[in-house]
């Protein structure tokens, strides 16, 4: 049976156990696609599916708060949350562009430049005899030491090699679902999505019917009146639940929670990212930590060593 790559002791999830599998690879693609590569390709693409997933599940968080931003008496009880999301957004977004744009991109083109250097210098073999009259064939071997190499140097880069890395990275995305799973509770309680539709809903009706107030007749504005005022009281109400609900003790208890978890593991996370003394290993990691912390506030905030 599989297990989560962070190697938490839970059972998996769909999204955590889904992965692309090839049943059958046909030769000769099979001597560059073995199994082994197979497998490695899985978990660099659950890890990737993993992280885009928690990215999108922040992004919905995110939208969600824009449909209180109109209540500007929120801005003081929102800011602990709208903070946390953000820092969470950040690290999750430029973790994926680490990744996608620093590793897994120039890697490929590095792969494909080689073979491509290689195939120009005398034609591929499956048996090594040079077939177009360059000054020395070039076997499979070859294909295949460039792929075993990229697939090596990503899956490093990426951070899957490193066990203690990785169970790190993984409880700050648990965390991160986590508050995103508190946070739909809270649109669900306070019937954010709910005023949010409806008042797309009255917006649409009158977009088709085209109406114009200044061509009403005298009943017609007065039902447009009414209809702003009933809009208003229902404004009313829903700034009252959210007030209601952001002030209390158990909520304000739940965001200091995540974000001491969450400071917690982002220490410890960029502690082991710095930490290491292979010089292999920082000058890959460089990258990453400058993203993270480019302008030194979570080194300040979490008081990280220099």
């Amino acid at each position: 049976s599989r297990h989560l790559y962070g190697a938490m002791n839970r059972d998996l999830t769909g999204i955590e156990a889904f992965f692309l599998d090839f049943q059958c690879v046909p030769f000769p693609l099979s001597l560059i696609l073995s199994q082994t590569a197979i497998s490695n390709y899985q978990l660099l693409f659950r890890h990737l599916f993993f992280v885009k997933h928690v990215e999108r599940r922040l992004v919905g968080t995110w939208l969600d708060n824009q449909a209180m931003k109109e209540f500007q008496s929120l801005r003081k009880s929102l800011a602990p949350t709208l903070g946390l999301r953000q820092r969470m957004l950040h690290f999750i977004q430029n973790l994926v562009y680490y990744m996608m744009f620093e590793v897994i991109e120039p890697k490929w083109q590095s792969m494909e430049s080689t073979i491509l250097r290689r195939k120009n210098e005398g034609s591929w073999s499956v048996d090594g005899a040079n077939k177009g009259g360059g000054d020395s064939g070039q076997t499979v071997d070859d294909v295949l030491a460039a792929h075993n190499n990229f697939l090596r140097q990503t899956l490093r880069e990426c951070l899957l090699t490193n066990g203690n890395l990785i169970r790190t990275l993984t409880k700050l995305m648990t965390t991160c679902l986590l508050y995103c799973d508190q946070m739909d509770l809270f649109v669900e309680m306070t019937q954010i999505n709910e005023e949010r539709e409806r008042i797309a809903k009255e917006e649409r009706k009158k977009r088709q019917q085209n109406i114009s107030i200044n061509s009403f007749s005298k009943k017609s504005r007065a039902r447009a009146k009414t209809a702003m005022a009933a809009r208003k009281a229902r404004r009313g109400e829903h700034l009252e639940r959210l007030e209601q609900e952001l002030d209390s003790q158990s909520y304000k208890r739940m965001i200091s929670r995540f974000n001491e978890v969450f400071n917690n593991n982002l220490k410890d996370f960029m502690e082991k990212l710095t930490s290491n003394g292979d010089e292999r290993f920082q000058s890959y990691c460089s990258n990453l930590c400058t993203r993270l912390d480019y302008n030194g506030f979570i080194s300040g905030s979490l008081k990280l060593d220099a």
